[in-house]
This record gives C-alpha cells, structure tokens and sequence, in this order.
C-alpha cells in the first residue's frame, strides 16, 4: 500500500503570540515604597539613637570637666587664701621684730684708735653676716629676672619702718668693677645724690674713714627737709671687691653693707631736734653671662677687668650682666617732741626714696664713666 501525500497546499505556520508586559497595580507600587521609605526611617533612628548617645556621653564628659575645674579653682582660692593668712602671720611678726635679720649692736667709744679697732674688727663678720641673709632671702627666686619687694609699717614701738628686697640687673657693662665703682662712689658720696635728687641739704660729717682691702667708714649725714624736719644719721659702712676665689663662693663677687650706730660716746644723737634715722642695707653683686637669646646665664670668671675677654662663646651670642642682690631695712625714730601726722608721712616718703636714689646714682654714674 503506497501512502499518499497531500502536497496541495502547505499547512499556515502557527504565528508568535506578542506578550505585553503585565501592569502592577497602583497599591503594590505604594506599598513597596511605603517599605522602602520605612527602612530608611529606621535607619535614620538608629543614626539618631547613636548621635544622642555620643551627645549624652561627650555632656557628661563636659560636666565632668567643668565639676573638675570647679574643684580645682576652689582649693586654688582656698590656697591663695592661705598664703594671704600666711602673709598676714608674717607681716604681724616683722612689726613686733625687735631687731632685723641684719642687726649689729655697734658702739663706739670716744678714742679714735679704740673706734678704729671696733670698725676693722666687724669687718668680715659684718661681710659674712649680711652675705648669708641675702643667700637665703633669694634661695628660692629666679635670679634671672628682676624682683622686687617692699612693706612698710609702724612697729610695735611706733617707729617707722621699711623692709625691702630686690634683684637688680645692670646689663651691658663692661665688668663687676664697674658697678662696684659707681656703687662706692655713691656710698660715701651719697649726700650729694641725695641733695640734687630730694631737693633739701644733706650735709655728710666724716668720722673717720680708712682702706685696708676694703672701704670702711663712719660718718654722720644730716637732711633738712623741706617740711623743715632735720634727720641724722650716724652709720658704719664696709665695701669690697673679690676678684677670686673667698670665703663667700668661687666666682668673683662684691659687697656693700651699712649699719647704724646704737651709741656713740664721741657724737652722740641729737634726739631732742633731730629725727633719728636708721639703716642696715646689704647689697651682693655678682657677674654672669646671659645669652641673648634663651637668658639662660652661667658663671662668669675673672671679670674685673674691663678688657676680661669671653670665653667658649661668641660676643654676639652673650652679654655681661652685673646681678645685684640688696635688702634694706630702713627705721625712723620720731623726735621726743610732737609733729603732726602729715609732716611725719611726708618724712616716712622721704626716706623710702633713697633705695630709688641709690639705683639711679648707679646707672647714671655707669653711662657718664662709659662715654
């Protein structure tokens, strides 16, 4: 059996169906967002939630720190407090000092070789005595810088009484001598200054004066005031240069030291028309080299000679500085008869002028010898 084929007409082949794409509907989209919107929002939060904790724990902190420094600045007002208390100790026991840290009884008899020998014999005790007053007054200051100190008040006695202390610089001198010098001149020349500068008349009376290695002196000064107040003065006085090695340090050193005489039985005081005035000073000078630029300083050796040349370091890097080192403790004594309070201010202002004096003598007599 032969099978036949129908090759008529060929059969229509099957067209492709078109899919269109299926559409969502509007509630499904505006639930996706909805969840979508929402996980941000709880991302946001938990962001939030972390910004507040590190706020919270950074305030606390802050009040921490402020708890802290208010802690701090009440035991630093209650320390401050504590030194002014202990200030005030302080200040109640030099008023009813009966005597200065400095103090020498000094009397002089009427011969002139007994006086003499009392003066050369003090000498060096005087020197060491004062010497270790101002080691210990500046033991805990910074000798680099400047200081100054200064009380003034009535004594127990009602007395007038000052007590100062200061560190001086003399910088760019040539050498110790130098300042030794100008000082000198204006202790035993000093009513001169004292007339041109105050303005009254300051007549200096010389007892007795001698150099063996150091300057001592005793004479008498008398001021008249322009309130027509007369002061005496009767006062002993030591100076030496040290150019080495001695009994106080190993570097070249100076010193100055007056005192005032409790009894003179060959010029006694005159209380009755006179306010007596009394003095005990100490002045240290000592040489250093400062650089320029730190002001750190370190010992300077063999420097009384003006032409002393600097050693392991340049000129232009490092200056000589003469540091001076003086306490003074000055005591006015009323005269027996009254004065009223406004002449006795005007005398107490008076003589807490001449410390001033004294430092501008100095530096007046450097600039004059440096030209």
């Amino acid at each position: 059996m032969v099978a036949r084929h129908d090759i008529s007409s060929p059969k229509p082949k099957k067209a492709h169906k078109s899919h269109a794409k299926k559409r969502e509907f509007t509630y499904v989209v505006r639930k996706e967002e909805a969840r979508v919107l929402q996980e941000k929002v709880q991302a946001l939060r938990k962001e939030l939630e972390a910004l507040q904790e590190a706020t919270g724990s950074y305030n606390f902190k802050l009040r921490q720190a402020t708890t802290k420094n208010q802690v701090l600045k009440s035991a630093v007002r209650t320390q401050q407090l504590t030194v002014a208390c202990t200030q005030s100790v302080l200040s109640n026991h030099l008023r009813d000092q009966h005597e200065n840290p400095m103090y020498t009884r000094v009397v002089l008899p009427k011969k002139c070789s007994e006086r003499r020998e009392v003066l050369t014999g003090m000498k060096n005790a005087k020197f060491m005595q004062c010497y270790s007053y101002l080691t210990e007054r500046s033991g805990s200051l910074d000798m680099t810088k400047n200081y100054f100190s200064e009380d003034r008040f009535e004594d127990a006695h009602g007395n007038f009484t000052c007590h100062r202390f200061d560190v001086v610089h003399f910088c760019g001198v040539q050498s110790l001598k130098q300042v030794y010098d100008a000082l000198t001149v204006f202790m035993f020349n000093m009513e001169i200054s004292v007339s041109e500068a105050l303005g009254d008349i300051t007549v200096r009376e010389d007892y007795d004066s001698l150099n063996d290695g150091a300057h001592i002196s005793n004479h008498r000064l008398i001021s008249n005031c322009d309130s027509g107040v007369t002061t005496e003065a009767i006062t002993v006085s030591f100076a030496q240069l040290f150019e080495d090695h001695n009994a106080f340090t190993s570097s070249p050193c100076a010193l100055a030291v007056m005192d005032s005489v409790d009894e003179d039985d060959l010029y006694p005081y005159d209380s009755a028309n006179c306010v007596r005035r009394d003095i005990t000073a100490a002045v240290a000078l000592a040489p250093v080299w400062r650089d320029k630029k730190s002001g750190k300083t370190r010992p300077a050796p063999e420097l009384t000679q003006c032409s002393a040349a600097r050693q392991d370091s340049s000129e232009d890097d490092e200056e000589l500085v003469v540091v001076m080192r003086r306490a003074t403790f000055l005591k006015v004594r009323p005269t027996e008869s009254e004065m009223a309070d406004s002449e006795l201010l005007e005398l107490y202002d008076y003589i807490a002028k001449w410390p001033d004096l004294m430092l501008q003598s100095i530096r007046a007599i450097i600039h004059a010898r440096a030209l």
